[in-house]
């Protein structure tokens, strides 16, 4: 059998990983520029990386096809564990009792917009790395290509 865990799975993993980091590092640095740790910057910081999270969910259900291949609302199950992780986020977020236990605030909707746009650069990054993989794997060998070296 082949391999599970291979280099291109490590790499993929790898990409996601530091994209994943840097954005929620990003937004907890911007987010600190008054060097004092407010609520508000634990909720942008937490609400960010679960966000990421939720787009890296989405791109991880193939390694080779795009989830507008596979069918954005084909998997219901995947969809339920989405939209429970979703609403759990913004009861942490909205709800008093929650925000009390987890000390978050309330997030303006330009502030949930912006945190999905910077999010969901994972699954844009790696729809373009699943195009550019097919479309390597369709295109025929340059001459280059069929010359043997051996």
């Amino acid at each position: 059998p082949p391999p599970i865990i291979t280099t291109s799975l490590i790499g993929k993993v790898l990409l996601s990983a530091t994209l994943i980091v840097a954005g929620t590092l990003w937004i907890f640095w911007r987010e600190m520029q008054d060097n004092i740790i407010t609520p508000r910057d634990t909720t942008m910081t937490f609400t960010c990386f679960v966000f990421f999270d939720l787009f890296n969910a989405l791109t991880c259900r193939s390694q080779t096809k795009s989830v507008f291949e596979i069918g954005l609302w084909s998997n219901t199950p995947f969809l339920f564990s989405i939209g429970g992780s979703l609403v759990g986020q913004l009861l942490v977020i909205y709800f008093p009792p929650l925000q009390h236990i987890f000390q978050t605030e309330a997030l303006t909707l330009k502030d949930l917009l912006g945190l999905a746009a910077l999010a969901s650069s994972v699954w844009l990054v790696d729809e373009v790395r699943k195009f550019m993989e097919r479309r390597n794997l369709t295109r025929p060998a340059s001459p280059l290509e069929k010359v043997s070296y051996v």
